[in-house]
């Protein structure tokens, strides 16, 4: 019975070493901009970014004080760019992520460092049925 754990182990170590650390919930990370659905605060498609309530959504949501990170996605830019003015005169921190395996379209949010409870994002609450 001894051998067979050591050898289960051993499968693990050999798994871990080719495939790398398995990942939590990894289908949420790639859409949520490779952050997890509870730590997100506030997000917008890229529909909603180019008209001016998802802008304004976004703005309002820089002042929470659980906010720690303005994430953008590589292709969402030029439209985040007044974002990322008023997140540099409020000290938060930005990112523009560029990871090809992101799904979804999320653009825009902002994250807490820990877990935050928001029932429904406006990303979420404002998603086009797409044909």
């Amino acid at each position: 019975m001894r051998s067979s754990k050591k050898s289960s182990e051993l499968e693990k170590t050999v798994r871990t070493g080719i495939h790398g650390t398995p990942q939590l919930r990894p289908d949420e990370k790639r859409r949520f901009l490779g952050f997890f659905r509870e730590r997100v605060i506030q997000a917008v498609t890229f529909d909603q970014l180019r008209n001016r309530d998802g802008l304004q959504v976004m703005t309002s949501a820089l002042k929470d004080p659980r906010g720690v990170e303005l994430v953008i996605h590589k292709k969402a830019r030029a439209q985040a760019m007044p974002l990322i003015v008023d997140a540099r005169k409020t000290g938060l921190d930005f990112t523009i992520v560029s990871n090809p395996n992101l799904v979804g379209n999320v653009a825009v949010l902002l994250v807490a460092k820990d877990a935050v409870d928001v029932p429904l994002l406006y990303s979420e609450q404002h998603e086009e049925v797409q044909p």
